[in-house]
Parts: C-alpha cells; sequence; structure tokens
C-alpha cells in the first residue's frame, strides 16, 4: 500500500464496518447518472474526472483495515479512471437495465477505492454513470461532484487549465470530530442521546415475511410525485402552522408509522448536514449524520399536534447533530437497532448540473435520471425531493427481505393520502383520518361485496 496515511471518521468506521459485514452489498452505492447528447469527448472528460479527483482527496483514496482502526490511504493524483462501454444502437430499456447494473455492482474500497466512472455510449448519446460509495460521499456532494465535474470539462474543452483553489483536506473535519468528542461537548452530547435513547424503541412495520437472522443489505425503490396542488397546500398548512414545510412532512410520516405499527412511542431517523462553515460546502465526503427523533401519539393526537412536535423534535435533534449517529448505535449485525424508518428531505440545488437543459458539459444536453440509493440500509428509508419549479417527489426506499414492491407502493399511497387528510383538516385526530383514495376504496368495497 502506498500513499498518506489518513484517519476515518466515526462515521467513515460505521461505513467500513458495514463494508466489512457484506463486502458484497451494493447498499452503501450512492448513484448517479446522466444522458448525454451528442456523446461526450472521452479525453476530456478523463481529464475532467482526473482533475475532479485532485481536489477531492477521498475520491483518489483506498480504505484498509489496520490496527487499532481502519484507514485510507491518499494516493498523489487521481488517475482519471473512467471506463468506457460502447454499446451500439441499444434501446432504451437496454440502456437503463445496463445503467443500473453499473450502480448495482459492489465497490472494492481496498483495490480500487470508493469511485467508480462508467460511460456507456450510443452512436447519438451516451450515459454518464457515477458512482460512490457512502463512506466518501453524501447528497451534496454528489452534487458538488458534477458541478465540479461539469465545469472541469467546460474548461479542458475550452483549452484552458482547470485551477481551483485547494480544499480542506477531509481529515481536518476528522480531527475537528476528535477533538469535539474528546472534549467537554462531547460528553455533553453523548449524555443527551443516552437519555434519548434510553428505553427507546425503533418504529417497526409489519412485513412481508419474517425478518431473516442476518440481513442481506439488498434493497429496491418506490417514488411518485406529489400532485402539485397537495405541495402547494403543504407550504400554505406549514404557514398557517407556523412550521417549517418539513415538519408536515415528518410529522404526516410519523402518524403514518403509528397508524401502521400501533406503536405509542417510537424513533426515527433524521439525516441532516455536518457541513458547519464555508470550507465544507465544497468539499466531497461523508458530512452527514443521522440523528434519533422520539414520537409519541395518542388516539387523541391531531395532525396540528404532530407537525408541532415533528418541528420539536428536528430543532432537538439539529442543536446535538454533531454527535455520530455510530456512537449513539454502535454497528453489529446482532444488537436491536435504534433506527429502523428514516425520512429527510433533499432540495435541488441552484445550478444543478443534472437538471434538463444545455449547460456545463460544453453545450450537450444533459438529462438527470432517477437514481434511488441507500436502498435496504434500512427497513424503509423516505426521502422526498424538492425541484427547483417547487415540484416535490416521494421515495421509499426499502429492504427487499422484509417487504414486496406491492406493500411498499401501497405504503407510499396511504402517506400521500394522510397527507392530503392533514392538510385538508389539522384539527383531525390521525388515529381518524382516512388513508386510502377513492380507486383504493372502490377496491375495498368491491372486494367486501364479493365475499
Amino acid at each position: 500500500m502506498t500513499g498518506h496515511v489518513r484517519a476515518l471518521s466515526t462515521g467513515q468506521r460505521a461505513m467500513w464496518a458495514l463494508h466489512r459485514i457484506a463486502p458484497e452489498s451494493a447498499t452503501s452505492n450512492v448513484v448517479t447518472a446522466a444522458i448525454a447528447a451528442p456523446p461526450l469527448d472521452t479525453g476530456i472528460l478523463r481529464a475532467a474526472y482526473g482533475a475532479v479527483q485532485r481536489r477531492h482527496d477521498l475520491l483518489r483514496s483506498t480504505f484498509h483495515a489496520a490496527d487499532p482502526g481502519p484507514v485510507r490511504r491518499v494516493a498523489p493524483s487521481g488517475p482519471g479512471a473512467v471506463e468506457i462501454r460502447d454499446l451500439g444502437a441499444v434501446d432504451d430499456t437496454r440502456l437503463h437495465a445496463l445503467i443500473r447494473e453499473v450502480g448495482s455492482a459492489p465497490l472494492r474500497l481496498a483495490e480500487d477505492g470508493p469511485a467508480r466512472v462508467v460511460l456507456l455510449r450510443r452512436p447519438h448519446d451516451c450515459a454518464l454513470v457515477v458512482v460512490v460509495h457512502h463512506i466518501a460521499t453524501d447528497g451534496l456532494s454528489q452534487w458538488v461532484l458534477w458541478r465540479d465535474l461539469s465545469e472541469a470539462y467546460q474548461t479542458i474543452h475550452s483549452g484552458g487549465t482547470v485551477d481551483w483553489p485547494p480544499l480542506p483536506a477531509f481529515d481536518d473535519f476528522v480531527a475537528r470530530e476528535r477533538a469535539l468528542l474528546d472534549g467537554p461537548r462531547g460528553a455533553e452530547l453523548r449524555a443527551h442521546w443516552e437519555r434519548t435513547a434510553a428505553g427507546a424503541t425503533a418504529a417497526t412495520l409489519p412485513t412481508d415475511r419474517p425478518r431473516p437472522a442476518r440481513r442481506s443489505y439488498r434493497g429496491a425503490a418506490v417514488s411518485r410525485p406529489v400532485p402539485d396542488r397537495l405541495a402547494e397546500r403543504v407550504r400554505a398548512r406549514a404557514a398557517a402552522a407556523g412550521v417549517t414545510p418539513f415538519s408536515v412532512l415528518l410529522g404526516v410520516y410519523e402518524g403514518l408509522l403509528y397508524r401502521y405499527t400501533g406503536q405509542a412511542e417510537f424513533t426515527v431517523g433524521c439525516p441532516v448536514s455536518l457541513r458547519r462553515g464555508r470550507a465544507l460546502r465544497e468539499a466531497v465526503g461523508l458530512l452527514v449524520n443521522m440523528v434519533v427523533l422520539r414520537s409519541s401519539f395518542t388516539p387523541a393526537t391531531t395532525f396540528a399536534e404532530a407537525f408541532a412536535a415533528a418541528q420539536r423534535q428536528v430543532t432537538g435533534g439539529l442543536a446535538n447533530a454533531a454527535y455520530p449517529f455510530a456512537l449513539v448505535q454502535p454497528p453489529g449485525p446482532d444488537r436491536e437497532p435504534l433506527v429502523r424508518a428514516t425520512f429527510t428531505m433533499l432540495a435541488r440545488q441552484p445550478g444543478d448540473t443534472l437538471s434538463d437543459g444545455d449547460h456545463g458539459f460544453a453545450g450537450h444536453h444533459m438529462r438527470r435520471l432517477a437514481m434511488p440509493w441507500d436502498e435496504g440500509q434500512f427497513d424503509i428509508a423516505a426521502t422526498v425531493r424538492e425541484g427547483l419549479d417547487r415540484s416535490l417527489s416521494v421515495e421509499f426506499s426499502y429492504d427487499t427481505d422484509l417487504f414486496d414492491e406491492a406493500t411498499v407502493s401501497r405504503l407510499l399511497g396511504h402517506f400521500l393520502g394522510l397527507l392530503g387528510a392533514a392538510c385538508a383538516a389539522p384539527d383531525r385526530p390521525v388515529s381518524r383520518a382516512s388513508m386510502v383514495d377513492e380507486a383504493e376504496r372502490r377496491a375495498l368495497l368491491a372486494l367486501g361485496s364479493a365475499v
């Protein structure tokens, strides 16, 4: 092994432990992809990706077991490795299947590092697929990576030289985290999360199959757009209640879990950003942490009360978010998890180079592809995505060991139904609101009449 040795953050060590448990799993692959027309220039693309690797040291790292703990080794420069596959005139169905294959192949962290970039070429267009292991990235990092790749491609195409200012190395973040944990603030945060976790039970949905003794970390996802009128009602209801739209969505999600599980008290996980300060906003790295939210319901709890409770939970979680979730819930196959269901919301960043339009990649038309990720890490992981046009979509990723697609699709439909009920009548008890839409109601009535 060659290169400079760097320590891992607590979150990275947890990801390494998961990788060691299931090295052939792709559950930690973060996949982004776009269709480009006309096809990208392969020489420029390789040079551009090499520039991105030089800027972000995690992309030129490999990860290794060591004593007393895992380390990463940073190479002096990135090789700009982009795999080119010429497909010929395959149709869109075959192209999308090949994109999924690229995203679902496991990453060999010790041999090849945390990233894979593949260009799938057809005669008149191409698909650029970027796969990065979660040990080296998060949702915002993927946006940063594509932005930098686009800027480098444009610069090189125009005959210029990529000259970015230096970024603080990720190990600066690791050092600050270590100092926090070793100091008095770390002790305060540890005490807070110990109180939060004491006696807590994860929201546990009824499953289609018994929970296996050992997880395979295989997953899938279903998604639906939120009707535009409902999205506007969410924002209006949030404004009227004096809470954020996120709190409305989270409160309804927790209400959905209450209705499905019958648990009066339970925990939900909520990923939050650790990008404190301007420098880290430009970095590619694992800069998110899971905070544990404790929720409680009674038969009389109204949607308005659920919104307000969700806002309090998030505010408290953010104030204590610097303490790593891996220390609250140490990884291990035999531990009862503190979180089985998660909820997050992602906003499309201004200048997002994965949006539709001609931009960035020297005039190529780029079209984003919806690529779910983090499938199978939790029983259910709900993600609300917000577009620059204020549109909303909801994705439920799930563990395929536990659930069938039809079950999760119905769960997602019930979430949207409950969201509509919450916006229409916020003073109604969550326990008494209808979750089914008119089509499902008719189907249920027809089923009853056939008995």
